[in-house]
């Protein structure tokens, strides 16, 4: 009779988000235009020197990590509009009414003005 209480093996990177080193891959192409803008504004526009280049944009890149990080649905999800419902009352008549409608309405004919 073999072991009841054996283990399954189970391959530990199923349902693990990608990543790229420590930084998770989903951040990569937010942080490339979240580089790019900055570097256009700091140096391009304001010609600041390199370091503070560098300290801008890795600042902007840690807040969009940090402001995303694991859960970005979280922080997401609030620029996403909610829909507006309303209620309202209406009257169903069903098929049957609309014909029955609309065929008092052609057997009578157009009605004359007197």
């Amino acid at each position: 009779m073999s072991n009841d209480r054996e283990f399954r093996r189970v391959n530990q990177i199923l349902g693990a988000s990608p990543k790229i080193g420590p930084f998770p891959s989903d951040l990569v192409f937010p942080w490339i235009l979240i580089s790019l803008f900055l570097f256009f504004v700091c140096y391009v526009f304001l010609n600041l020197p390199w370091l503070w280049v560098i300290l801008i944009v890795a600042w902007g890149d840690a807040t969009w990590w940090v402001l995303t990080g694991s859960r970005p649905h979280k922080f997401l999800s609030k620029f996403i509009p909610v829909p507006r419902w309303s209620r309202g009352v209406y009257h169903f008549s069903g098929f049957k009414g609309y014909l029955r409608k609309e065929l008092c309405r052609n057997h009578h004919g157009p009605r004359k003005r007197v």
